[in-house]
């Protein structure tokens, strides 16, 4: 001890002291500005969730960038008059082949998206209790659950399907009639279009902490599904209200880079009005610049969202099974192959 330093002097018995910090966030319930502020930290915690993040959205750019070339290059490249009748066919085959094709993206995206989340709830799982994971680890933990993650991601893309679809038959039930029934379908279909919004959302949430039960939990996916509805309730708007400030805070931040990049062609053609040289360059330059900074901005959406989602499922189990005392005893007295999210743990 340093000569004339004061010792430090232990708390009385009984005293409150705070809870421990081993990592990511305090071993108690969460505050709303800790669930806002402690998903970005996930990127700086794990670089092999940033690794597969950058990986996976690669593969939807590539996948959409594909999709997107055979539709021009195989249709709309052979079009030279959409009003000529022996093109119908091939007019009709192109828009086919583009609406398909953006319901491959639309899927891929979600399955992505779903598989992701499987990943970084383990992570941020781990990174609580100041664990770092190895992809491997991460990898030999979620693998038995990506089918069920992928399942999941189909049926919310078939109940948005038919949604959609019910939409787009009431008013081609009503275009088929008088004008008079078109007047009438149309108000019900917006009506019922904003009450499929609201109730996708309503769903959307009460669902949203299905793959970390169903990772952490190691539940299938009919009982994460009702652990998820079961754990969300009595606390909808905490629970939306995070993620969707996350959402908007991230897509204001995306908005204030992409906009300058979406300005750059036309620099190019203000320095060479004839667009022979300078233009082209800067185009191609600013359209890769595009690309990149999709990627880094999708994979930063990406791991903050789901990290949040994440720490809103502890914070809930802290809340409402004592989770956080259960924490609390793991580290300070860790049992080899005891895992305190598991069932029963807390």
């Amino acid at each position: 001890m340093v000569p004339g330093a004061v010792p430090p002097v232990a708390p009385p018995p009984g005293a409150w002291t705070p809870p421990p910090k081993p990592g990511l966030v305090p071993l108690r319930p969460l505050g709303f500005g800790t669930l806002l502020g402690a998903p970005f930290r996930v990127l700086r915690h794990s670089r092999a969730i940033v690794g597969l993040a950058l990986l996976l959205q690669f593969a939807v750019v590539i996948v959409g960038g594909g999709l997107l070339a055979a539709v021009i290059f195989g249709g709309l490249s052979r079009i030279t008059d959409f009003q000529d009748p022996d093109q119908a066919p091939l007019v009709i085959g192109t828009i086919s082949g583009g609406i398909l094709g953006t319901l491959v993206v639309g899927l891929f995206n979600l399955i992505v998206t779903s598989t992701l989340q499987g990943f970084v709830v383990v992570d941020v799982a781990g990174a609580v209790l100041g664990r770092r994971s190895t992809l491997r680890e991460l990898w030999r933990r979620v693998r038995s659950y990506i089918v069920p993650l992928v399942g999941w991601s189909i049926v919310v893309f078939v109940a948005a399907g038919i949604a959609i679809a019910i939409l787009v038959g009431i008013i081609a039930v009503g275009s088929l009639g008088s004008s008079d029934a078109l007047v009438v379908t149309i108000p019900i279909a917006v009506a019922l279009g904003l009450g499929f919004v609201v109730l996708g959302v309503w769903v959307s949430v009460r669902l949203s902490v299905l793959p970390s039960a169903l990772v952490l939990e190691r539940l299938s996916l009919g009982g994460a599904i009702a652990r998820s509805w079961r754990l969300t309730h009595g606390h909808f708007w905490r629970t939306f209200g995070v993620q969707a400030l996350i959402t908007v805070i991230i897509s204001v931040a995306s908005q204030i880079v992409a906009t300058p990049l979406s300005f750059l062609p036309l620099l190019g053609y203000v320095i060479d009005p004839n667009g022979q040289g300078a233009a082209v360059v800067i185009t191609v330059l600013s359209s890769i610049l595009s690309v990149v900074v999709s990627l880094v901005v999708g994979t930063i959406s990406s791991i903050v969202i789901s990290a949040a989602v994440a720490l809103i499922y502890i914070d809930l189990r802290m809340r409402k099974e004592g989770l956080d005392l259960v924490l609390q005893a793991h580290v300070e007295e860790p049992v080899e192959g005891v895992d305190p999210y598991a069932p029963g743990a807390a």
